[in-house]
């Protein structure tokens, strides 16, 4: 469907830059798919902190390069 609105070309931009998109319209699409998709994201971070474990130290348990984990 085609919908004509106005868009605040600062704002598409800082958010095509932060989604890696190349057009408006896939900016839009990702940035309301980020949007449609946070309940699901938000309940998946529920069921890990339900999990009873002590998540202290998680990052120096990790295999992942002490130099590439703080550039993150």
């Amino acid at each position: 469907m085609k919908t004509v609105i106005d868009l605040d070309d600062e704002l598409l931009e800082r958010a095509r830059l932060e989604l890696g998109t190349k057009s408006k319209k896939d900016t839009i699409h990702a940035a309301l798919r980020l949007v449609a998709e946070r309940g699901e994201r938000l309940e998946a971070v529920r069921e890990l902190l339900a999990i009873d474990r002590d998540w202290t130290g998680l990052l120096e348990d990790d295999k992942t390069p002490r130099d590439a984990r703080d550039a993150a």
